[in-house]
């Protein structure tokens, strides 16, 4: 639904910010007062065609914001695009018009035009006089008319969502296997000889190439740690000659007289114990050294082996690396891939088996999806045949076509509203009705039968009335207090009849002076709405007959709406 729309500085438009409810919202104003701008701006700001020219006279830039609560359909969307605010209940769409270019932002998120034009029909449709382009698609008319069928009909179309999801991964599967004898050896070889090159190397530890590399500078440097731990013990146990000192030898005297000295002064044993606990520590390092020298390999031949296998990692990880992890991991499908290519005509025996009997499956479940939905679609004509005559078409025909198409996760159906005015008309699709007003009324029939179905929440009709009168423009008002029941209406109108019955009455006025022309936007209050029910009346706000005329739709809407 649309909370709020601001606009700056756009056409005419210095700076509104218009509230919207629930229900059925009305726009009136004197022909020219610039209403149709507003839908401009909603149209524009949900990705629809502008340029420089939309912005107002002397400005650098326009902008507008709307807000919209957020539907079940919305907030799925946003959440898959990953724009959804947390910390928001509202959607928020703006678009900044420069004399470069515009900007279009989702969520405070700077997106392309394309998104925004994506997430539009989850959000509301416009009819407008002369356009056509809002129209249902024909995917959204068969949405819409799945949409009025029993649950039968609905696991039906599961079925066929299900069994066409399937045949899509098994034609994908059959497709990779479906190579010439050529290829299919050429690649079984290729594959052989990079399994054999994987299981030569005997990769068992992803982290071996570090090992390695430390043995080898461990090695490639024995002379110098061989003589850098040998003074490191002599040092510290003696060395080769008797009358080396040591620092064992050194601590040892130290903690013999201190322990001469404890017996004397009780305060000194924290001191004996400190420096036992060092000789302790101070003779394991020494055994350390003594068994890390005696066990330095000097063999040149285990420095050459180190080396070769640092290489022939090196090579394993620049052809399927870049780390060994990775090397193990495409070990592991190349067993799979030569095994798929060594049998890969008993593979394809099989999927295709299945994909046989699955197409099989569709096309009998797609034929009874289609026989429902061509039994659903008279039904669904008649009524919005009625619903037409209602509203001033009494000479008009309606009728939902099914053609037979390709089958896809929808079926094998192409549906299409189709329509003739006029007698001798012959019936075309809804979308390119040339008549703005019959537009209009086709789609307030249409959405009159389908609101139920319709996840759309708003719906923008642009002067719906136009050349309507007496019984035809009281059933629309009744249809429209209808529809706004289950939807978000916006509504231009000329019409006191149909203004009365709104559940927020919006007036636009025009000012001029000499310099500029602006356009204003105000929510009436009751009084203020029988001022202006008047003036569609009549012309005049202050005529008493108009007033009395003008209560009376507002006593009427009274009793419409209990």
């Amino acid at each position: 639904m649309l909370q709020e729309l601001d606009i700056k500085d756009f056409a005419l438009i210095e700076h509104t910010c218009v509230s919207w409810t629930k229900g059925l919202n009305v726009l009136t104003g004197e022909t020219g007062a610039g209403k149709s701008i507003l839908i401009d701006a909603l149209n524009a700001v949900l990705g629809g065609k502008v340029g420089p020219s939309t912005i107002r006279n002397g400005c650098e830039r326009a902008v507008i914001e709307a807000t919209f609560g957020q539907s079940p359909p919305v907030a799925a969307w946003l959440k898959q695009q990953e724009l959804q605010a947390d910390e928001l209940d509202s959607l928020i769409v703006s678009r900044e018009i420069t004399r470069a270019g515009s900007r279009s932002r989702i969520n405070g998120t700077l997106v392309n035009l394309s998104l925004v034009q994506e997430l539009r029909p989850y959000l509301l449709t416009i009819h407008a006089q002369h356009e056509a382009r809002t129209l249902l698609s024909s995917q959204s008319q068969l949405e819409m008319l799945d949409g009025l069928a029993d649950p039968a009909h609905k696991k039906l179309q599961d079925k066929v969502r299900t069994l066409h999801a399937r045949r899509r991964e098994l034609k994908s599967q059959l497709s990779d296997l479906v190579i010439s004898e050529e290829e299919r050896l050429r690649r079984l070889d290729f594959a052989r000889f990079q399994l054999n090159e994987l299981e030569e190397a005997a990769l068992q530890d992803p982290d071996e190439d570090s090992w390695v590399a430390n043995q080898q500078r461990v090695l490639a440097n024995v002379a110098q740690l061989d003589e850098s731990t040998r003074k490191g013990h002599g040092l510290l146990a003696g060395g080769e000659a008797p009358a080396d000192a040591c620092v064992v030898d050194l601590l040892q005297e130290v903690l013999s007289a201190v322990e001469r000295a404890a017996g004397l002064d009780s305060r000194l044993a924290s001191v004996s114990d400190a420096l036992e606990g060092c000789l302790g520590t101070v003779e394991e390092a020494a055994r350390e050294l003594r068994r890390y020298r005696e066990s330095l390999d000097t063999d040149p031949e285990a420095l050459s082996g180190l080396e070769a296998r640092l290489a022939l990692l090196a090579t394993i990880k620049r052809k399927y690396g870049p780390a060994l992890a990775d090397a193990i991991a495409r070990r592991s499908e190349l067993v799979e891939e030569v095994a798929k290519l060594e049998n890969v005509q008993s593979r394809c025996g099989e999927l295709q088996s299945e994909l046989s009997a699955v197409e099989e499956e569709l096309s009998a479940q797609a034929r009874q999806l289609s026989a429902r939905r061509l039994s659903l679609s008279r039904k669904v004509s008649g009524l919005i045949q009625s619903e037409l005559v209602d509203l001033g078409m009494e000479r008009c025909r309606f009728e939902i076509s099914l053609e037979a198409v390709e089958i896809g996760q929808s079926g094998l159906d192409r549906i299409e509203f189709l329509i003739a005015p006029n007698p001798g008309q012959p019936l075309m699709p809804v979308a390119k009705i040339a008549s703005g007003g019959e537009i209009s009324r086709v789609m307030l029939a249409v959405k009159s039968i389908f609101a139920e179905a319709d996840q759309v929440a708003t719906v923008v009709f642009d002067e719906i009335d136009t050349g309507l009168s007496g019984r035809v423009l009281q059933t629309m008002r009744d249809k429209l207090v209808q529809l706004a029941r289950s939807h978000q209406i916006l509504c231009i109108t000329h019409q006191p009849l149909i203004a009365s019955v709104a559940n927020r009455h919006l007036e636009v006025t025009k000012e001029q002076s000499a310099r500029a022309t602006q356009i204003g936007v105000r929510a009436l209050d009751p009084d203020q709405r029988v001022k202006a029910l008047a003036s569609l009346a009549s012309g005049q706000d202050d005529q008493q007959e108009a007033l009395r005329f003008a209560r009376s739709l507002m006593d009427e809407a009274s009793r419409l709406g209990q």
